[in-house]
């Protein structure tokens, strides 16, 4: 069997957009597989009365573990298995809800100039149906060369 690769270093360039992808709505089966991998029981990821009766929100919101695992997926998903996401920083800048969807997108910024150390660095970002930012971030990616 052979491994598609999906992007190579030679063909991104800085300015480049990175593929988006979109995921939800967001249900309560979502937030509580997430709660049990992560051994999280906040109310807050699950309960609608409790966040109702106790936050003041409407209902549940998506731990921001969840959030960000989607946006690696994102990435990881358009480097390929060849590639590697070396560095990741996000900063969460609003809940996402019960029945939100997510679009998650960025593009490149920065490119190294040595072949020898293919890196990349791109700006992400998370945005909502109502296409509110609900997280920002940056990364560095590693890709393959053709070679």
């Amino acid at each position: 069997m052979q491994i598609q690769q999906r992007v190579f270093f030679d063909d991104v360039e800085p300015g480049d957009s990175l593929p988006s992808r979109e995921y939800g709505p967001l249900t309560v089966a979502d937030t509580v597989r997430w709660a049990g991998l992560q051994e999280n029981w906040q109310e807050l990821h699950y309960d609608r009365d409790w966040v109702r009766e106790h936050s003041g929100l409407r209902t549940f919101i998506a731990s921001g573990a969840y959030r960000q695992a989607l946006l690696m997926r994102m990435l990881t998903d358009w480097i390929g298995p060849r590639g590697m996401l070396r560095k990741l920083s996000v900063r969460h800048t609003h809940s996402t809800f019960e029945g939100d969807t997510m679009r998650f997108g960025g593009r490149v910024i920065e490119k190294s100039r040595d072949p020898s150390d293919p890196w990349m660095a791109c700006e992400v970002e998370g945005k909502n149906q109502e296409d509110r930012q609900i997280l920002t971030g940056r990364c560095t990616l590693v890709l393959p060369s053709h070679q």
